[in-house]
């Protein structure tokens, strides 16, 4: 009897503990990393990134001497998901999409109304929220093929890590897919897309006989408002967008007199409020700034309290230029309008109100010196 019971419960064990005979393993899949979408001719060109996973850890002991295998696939068709099926076609293998780190538009798909796609993607149960969103006027392949220093995968690039450069560095926020959605779908909302370009100057392998190396950089922002493209302003015309973003971890701010720069200042963490006094469907603004920094760069000896007066101008020049370049387009760069409808203004009020030059009253800055570093 116990022999018979023994011999059920392995029968049993068997069928329930079957282990993974149908598991697909790594090597059996195209996992995709990274994808670019273009628009030409009235058909949507896509670009896919696919990695070797077996290459992607940072290498311990044995140091890289070539760059890994990596492969760029292209098709075409008149949605983006035909694009998808005709890629099917050359794959070889089958295709997993929720391993996208970057997703990279060019301008002629925001030209063409970025929601055709977006909708299109979040319609695909494989994509993930979760992928960089970057706009660009380069090369989707060329940047796809980018790599790391030191021969490592491209995931070592700003494109899957843009948040830490920004942390230390911070003047354009990296945008994840699903804030990107939430803010230019907002009534009244402008996503700033950052736009990435493959910088060639400024590295050189010298091992190579100084073969440049194309790296990676943000040279700008695409506007987007609803499904309507306003425009692109570049890295220096956005100068301003870094005080009024809540993220801003760490960023310089020259100190400059008379045209001369005399120094820099290096802001932490400024913290900005934005007051708003309403009358009916009209409105104004008043910004507030205050932040603190320390010295990192002197021309000449200057007292504290004069850095503090010319990094504070400096700072109301940055926001003022960067609004009145914004504004030449007609773009709420600083999401005022989407303030307006949280504070209770009707979507239909929106689209009538207007920014202008008297919309922001007063801009407030304070800035407080931590440190003069060597030169107390």
């Amino acid at each position: 009897m116990k022999r018979y019971t023994a011999l059920c419960v392995w029968i049993l064990l068997t069928f329930i503990l079957s282990g993974c005979w149908d598991e697909t393993q790594i090597a059996e899949v195209n996992y995709a990393t990274a994808i670019g979408i273009d628009y030409v001719d009235e058909k949507y060109i896509l670009y896919v990134q696919m990695l070797d996973f077996s290459n992607v850890a940072k290498p311990d002991s044995n140091k890289q001497i070539e760059d890994p295998p990596l492969f760029i696939g292209k098709s075409s068709g008149r949605t983006f998901n035909e694009a998808i099926n005709n890629l099917y076609k050359t794959s070889q293998q089958p295709f997993y999409w929720g391993q996208i780190g970057a997703i990279i538009y060019s301008e002629s798909v925001l030209e063409n109304g970025i929601d055709k796609v977006q909708q299109a993607i979040q319609r695909n149960g494989e994509f993930r929220y979760t992928p960089w969103m970057f706009g660009t006027k380069d090369s989707l392949r060329k940047m796809l093929g980018v790599s790391g220093f030191f021969h490592l995968p491209p995931i070592y690039t700003i494109l899957y890590s843009p948040k830490d450069s920004y942390e230390i560095y911070s003047y354009i926020r990296p945008l994840l897919m699903h804030k990107f959605i939430s803010i230019y779908k907002d009534p009244g909302g402008t996503a700033i897309l950052p736009s990435i370009t493959i910088d060639d100057n400024s590295w050189k392998e010298l091992a190579t006989g100084e073969k440049t190396k194309d790296t990676l950089k943000i040279n700008g922002g695409f506007q987007i408002s609803g499904n309507t493209y306003l425009g692109w302003l570049s890295y220096d015309e956005l100068k301003g967008l870094r005080w009024m973003e809540a993220g801003t971890k760490m960023t310089p701010v020259q100190i400059i007199e008379d045209g001369k720069q005399l120094g820099v200042v290096e802001i932490t963490k400024p913290r900005r409020e934005i007051h708003i006094e309403r009358d009916g469907t009209d409105a104004i603004f008043q910004f507030t700034v205050n932040a603190k920094g320390k010295l990192v760069d002197l021309e000449e000896e200057q007292s504290q309290t004069k850095i503090e007066k010319l990094a504070e101008k400096q700072i109301k020049e940055d926001i003022l230029t960067t609004y009145e370049k914004a504004l030449e387009k007609d773009i709420d760069i600083y999401n005022l309008k989407s303030k307006l409808f949280r504070n209770g203004m009707k979507p239909e009020h929106l689209k009538e109100f207007k920014l202008s030059q008297d919309t922001i009253r007063k801009i407030d800055v304070t800035v407080h010196l931590e440190s003069k570093g060597i030169y107390k």
